[in-house]
């Protein structure tokens, strides 16, 4: 159920250990998912690794999610989620539920880079270099509707891997390695849940996992794979924590009263840009209501200009 829909924040928490399901695209939510102390949680995560690195992963744990700075003044970073995995691989992950509106293309390239650097040693061969991966989780499309690059954008699929390559697509080492799973473009992929790809499928899973008109489908997703069972598991096991309940309400809340802010600002700004041209045409000699009608500004506002 929408936050909206609830009187107050204890009517908003009292859902705790009532059947209903935290939604996974906060971040409150995410990280205990796939970080808890429980066998559910250490076998989603598993799969949710292999899933997005394409590789075997057999094992993983936690590391500090704080690299060191090298440097006064240096800007840092956190990571969501930070661990280590099979022969020294190492991952930030990241679950992005709104559109901070920067670019996150570069943030997602500073953190990886910043990976890279946290766990080679002075004295170490290049070799020892680890291969890392930055994944990220938007619940927003990577490049805006409206973003010139969209024209480009022909990418159907929720999921997109980079790394570094030539003009012709020759890699260079492998070693840095960004993923973004686009949960809006997941749309659709319902149909096809045989023969997705396993990514596709928790893309499937973080969109719709905490939607009861979608439990048909999550069925059917955790019946095929089996870390996305243990996800499932998981969801509901922190589900039944008030705590999270009410971390997930703060933060919604949190992020709607900026939304409203930022709408709030832009009408003002636009509402100033409009009496600035409103004034320039006075002094043109146009007519209150030729200059209402160019405008939309009523012609008592611009007579008070």
């Amino acid at each position: 159920m929408e936050m909206e829909e609830f009187k107050s924040e204890e009517e908003y928490v009292s859902q705790a250990g009532t059947g209903a399901l935290l939604n996974p695209r906060v971040d409150s939510t995410f990280k205990p998912l796939l970080t808890q102390n429980t066998k559910e949680s250490y076998e989603a995560m598993l799969s949710f690794l292999a899933a997005a690195t394409e590789r075997n992963v057999t094992k993983w744990e936690l590391t500090a999610n704080e690299p060191p700075s090298d440097f006064a003044g240096q800007r840092n970073v956190s990571y969501d989620i930070a661990c280590m995995f099979d022969d020294g691989m190492t991952a930030d992950i990241e679950m992005q539920a709104f559109n901070q509106k920067y670019d996150y293309g570069k943030r997602a390239e500073y953190q990886v880079a910043r990976l890279e650097t946290t766990y080679l040693k002075k004295g170490d061969s290049w070799e020892k270099a680890p291969t890392v991966y930055q994944i990220s989780v938007l619940d927003f499309n990577f490049i805006p509707e409206n973003d010139p690059r969209r024209k480009d954008d022909k990418n159907l699929s929720p999921i997109s891997r980079y790394a570094m390559r030539t003009k012709d697509g020759r890699e260079l080492s492998k070693s840095l390695n960004i993923i973004f799973i686009e949960l809006p473009k997941a749309i659709g992929l319902e149909k096809s849940v045989e023969t997705n790809s396993a990514l596709e499928n928790w893309a499937i899973f973080l969109k719709d996992a905490d939607n009861p008109r979608k439990a048909d489908i999550i069925n059917k997703l955790t019946n095929k794979q089996e870390g996305l069972m243990q996800a499932q598991k998981s969801l509901s096991a922190i589900s039944a924590n008030r705590d999270l309940w009410m971390a997930q309400y703060r933060q919604e809340l949190a992020e709607r009263d900026r939304f409203s802010g930022l709408e709030a600002s832009r009408k003002e700004g636009r509402k100033e840009g409009l009496q600035e041209s409103a004034r320039n045409a006075l002094a043109l000699g146009l007519s209150l209501a030729q200059i209402a009608k160019i405008t939309g500004l009523s012609e008592e506002e611009i007579g008070k200009l």
